[in-house]
């Protein structure tokens, strides 16, 4: 296991202070991306753009690289509670050496 600079928590408070007010009954959680699981989203990315038609590989790993982060981060996700307006869940991620948020993924 490498060392991380922040935790669950930590990713989760930065994306709701990031965003401000969030509702009441909100159910957030984390998951961390290492190099292996960044690797794996990659391979994930690649395959897909190529299931739908792109052949240039420069174009494919500029589309893999728009859409996945190369240094580790987490995926906090947001989900408001039951009956909540717009039940949508909100996806960011959180740069684990700076702790900034990150563009919100596609």
């Amino acid at each position: 296991m490498t060392n991380r600079e922040m935790d669950q928590k930590a990713a989760i408070m930065i994306v709701i202070e990031h965003l401000g007010d969030i509702p009441a009954g909100t159910k957030c959680s984390a998951v961390f991306f290492d190099t292996e699981r960044i690797r794996r989203e990659k391979e994930f990315h690649a395959k897909l753009y190529s299931q739908n038609g792109v052949r240039d590989p420069e174009i494919l790993r500029a589309m893999v690289a728009a859409n996945v982060p190369d240094d580790p981060y987490w995926l906090v996700s947001l989900k408001p509670g039951d009956g909540a307006p717009g039940n949508v869940t909100r996806l960011h991620r959180v740069d684990d050496r700076t702790g900034k948020v990150l563009g919100d993924p596609a």
